[in-house]
């Protein structure tokens, strides 16, 4: 007994919304067949209609299925349901008792256990059509009945699954947008605390020997006035160079998605090859197919990517071309970013190309490079498509 306490027959619906919207069309279309019959049959089984009306809404209560210990109820209900329906409708001949049937086992499939509601739709089935149902002995009728009746049970019991599975996958990618947002924030977080330590010690450490420099200088103007200068223009260089880092830091700040504010990934793209060119002269194509909106997070690790890719072009490869494309194909996004720099057969990645990599991997990408002497870089990004909002 205590091992049948602990069964559980109930699996309705996974979005509650569309279950109740089938419960209330359900329990609608039962009552009112049970009273219709209860009205054609002369008020004859007034106790067995009530009892079935009120078993019926008793296992759907939200006291029973919310609580394991009334589950019982649950799955010893619909027994009692069957019979008496069995004892309401023997000898009716009035057709009301195969569609008040069919609800019934309906129900029984979008609420209950595969292997629960499954026996009873076609044991139930069987006893009907071989024990009332007129011509009942014809086996090769019985058969074409049954056949006939799975092309309704297997429907809706696949309906079931399906809507299931779609509020699944649906509950599914909001825990990954979530999870992304989550990553996006650590991403922002530990950029600022990157931030802060470039700032703690680069600009702490110049203005700091500014001011040690100053203040040698004012000890030194009155005996050593040639001293004293020569520590004055010590320091302005050093608060020169700590304005420039401060700008640096202020610029980075400002950022935003990958320094492309507003703009979309295609114009954030366009943008940089733009800028890229004016300053340097070097020749780009862009392969650009449309792509899915995409979260923030996985925006700015593009446009760094491209960034940190074109910086190496120039900077190492000697690149006087570059060729990038982007497509989404099944649910993933390629980036390609090649050059006809001098490339190389053997490379190690710089603190750039390795931290881009740590942030493709964190959001499930892969990177990876391809190269050969005079034939330029291929740098590869695949990364899985997080949909955005908009």
């Amino acid at each position: 007994m205590c091992g049948f306490m602990n069964i559980s027959t109930v699996h309705t619906l996974s979005n509650t919304k569309v279950s109740r919207l089938f419960f209330y069309g359900l329990a609608c279309s039962y009552v009112v067949l049970l009273l219709l019959y209860f009205v054609l049959s002369q008020y004859k089984g007034f106790m067995v209609v009530t009892f079935l009306i009120g078993l019926y809404f008793l296992r759907h209560s939200k006291r029973v299925l919310n609580h394991p210990e009334y589950h019982p109820i649950v799955a010893v209900s619909p027994i009692v349901e069957i019979v008496l329906l069995f004892l309401l409708f023997l000898g009716s001949g009035t057709e009301i008792e195969s569609i008040v049937f069919v609800l019934f086992i309906a129900d029984l499939l979008l609420h209950y256990k595969s292997w629960y509601a499954f026996p009873f739709a076609y044991g139930g089935y069987l006893a009907y059509i071989f024990l009332w149902s007129p011509g009942g002995e014809d086996l090769w009728r019985n058969m074409f009945h049954i056949l006939s009746y799975s092309f309704l049970v297997i429907p809706i019991w696949s309906t079931k699954l399906l809507l299931n599975q779609r509020d699944m996958n649906l509950r599914l990618n909001e825990s990954l947008i979530q999870e992304a947002r989550t990553r996006e924030e650590m991403a922002a977080l530990k950029e600022r605390t990157r931030i802060a330590e470039e700032v703690h010690d680069t600009v702490g450490h110049t203005l700091t020997t500014a001011i040690v420099a100053l203040e040698g200088a004012q000890l030194l103007f009155d005996r050593k006035p040639e001293e004293s200068l020569r520590k004055i223009l010590i320091a302005r260089e050093q608060l020169k160079q700590g304005l420039g880092n401060i700008r640096q830091v202020v610029k980075t700040l400002k950022a935003k998605e990958g320094t492309i504010g507003d703009l979309g990934l295609k114009e954030g793209i366009q943008k940089i090859m733009t800028d890229t060119e004016k300053q340097t002269g070097v020749q780009f194509i862009l392969h650009y197919e449309e792509v899915t909106h995409l979260i923030s997070l996985q925006k700015y690790v593009m446009i760094n990517f491209i960034k940190e890719s074109i910086t190496n072009a120039l900077k190492h490869g000697k690149a006087s071309a570059i060729e990038i494309s982007v497509l989404e194909q099944q649910d993933t996004i390629h980036i390609m970013v090649k050059d006809n720099g001098i490339g190389s057969d053997s490379f190690i990645y710089g603190f750039g190309l390795k931290s881009m990599e740590e942030r493709i991997e964190a959001i499930g990408g892969q990177l990876s490079v391809q190269s050969e002497p005079m034939k330029g870089f291929a740098l590869h990004v695949r990364m899985p498509v997080a949909r955005g909002d908009g």
